[in-house]
């Protein structure tokens, strides 16, 4: 039952972190969409922020129901409510046309994630600030990318404006993603020593998210190659987004299922502090 326990909580988690993604990133590559030179042939495509909402909603009330027995009494049934109040908040604000005012409940999720989150229990306040510097820009890049490839495939008759739009969205991605490594790296130092990256579960699955956003960046590189100018589009089916930039947005939402996974594992220095029993909803998985 802990291994299912575990798996549970991993997977809507996973559910969370996506609708957050491509709620706050639909909003956010609409509006950068907005401001490319000249008129596609098709306009753009609206964000799926309110289906995103909806499904952190469901993500939070399926978090909520495994805190049940203690859902205004524990850290993680008051954050789950936090979370299934905030999502419903955006949903509505969006459903009543005001995205911009969606960011708000939605940055509050992120907010909520800093407090669960292993970091704050290590450094109390800044553990929490830190995940959500990492959380919202990590969610930024991941939905507003794939907003941006939606919007460049519904435009992709007119190359020269979908390759705006992509460029557009890269030189905001690129300051997403130092931000988004930089605050990785920090927590992974704050939460496991090196000699337990090998030796523990959390540690491995730690090298498999490093491992998975490298391949992310890799990708990136590749497919700002279309971005080119002397770049060959090939043929008019394939005048959209090149298929390396594609493939980044499917390997982001990878790295979003081991982020969840990393959440509801017990990091080395974290086990450290309190016991796993005391801390309900968290596992751990070592080697002996």
């Amino acid at each position: 039952m802990a291994g299912a326990g575990l798996w549970l909580t991993a997977g809507l988690r996973w559910l969370l972190f996506t609708g957050l993604a491509v709620a706050l990133g639909g909003v956010a590559g609409r509006g950068l969409a907005r401001q490319h030179a000249g008129s596609g042939p098709a306009p753009l495509p609206g964000p799926w922020a309110l289906r995103a909402s909806l499904l952190g909603l469901l993500a939070s009330a399926g978090l909520a129901v495994q805190a049940r027995h203690g859902l205004l009494a524990t850290g993680a049934g008051l954050i789950a409510v936090t979370e299934l109040a905030a999502f419903a908040a955006a949903a509505v604000l969006l459903r009543l046309r005001h995205p911009g005012l969606s960011v708000l409940p939605l940055a509050a999720v992120a907010g909520a994630e800093g407090f669960r989150a292993h970091p704050e229990r290590v450094i109390p306040v800044g553990g929490a600030l830190l995940t959500w510097a990492h959380l919202v820009p990590a969610a930024l890049w991941t939905g507003m990318l794939c907003y941006t490839v939606r919007a460049a495939l519904a435009g992709r008759a007119e190359l020269a404006a979908a390759r705006r739009l992509v460029g557009l969205y890269s030189r905001a991605a690129g300051w997403l993603f130092a931000v988004t490594v930089l605050t990785g790296l920090t927590s992974a130092l704050v939460l496991v020593p090196i000699d337990s990256l090998l030796t523990t579960g959390y540690g491995r699955v730690l090298i498999i998210k490093a491992v998975l956003v490298a391949v992310a960046a890799g990708l990136a590189v590749r497919g700002r190659r279309w971005l080119r100018p002397g770049a060959s589009p090939g043929s008019a089916a394939q005048a959209g987004p090149a298929l390396a930039t594609r493939l980044e947005a499917g390997a982001l939402i990878v790295v979003l299922a081991v982020t969840a996974l990393l959440t509801a594992l017990t990091p080395p220095r974290d086990s450290s502090i309190l016991p796993a029993s005391a801390r309900p909803g968290q596992q751990t998985v070592r080697t002996r």
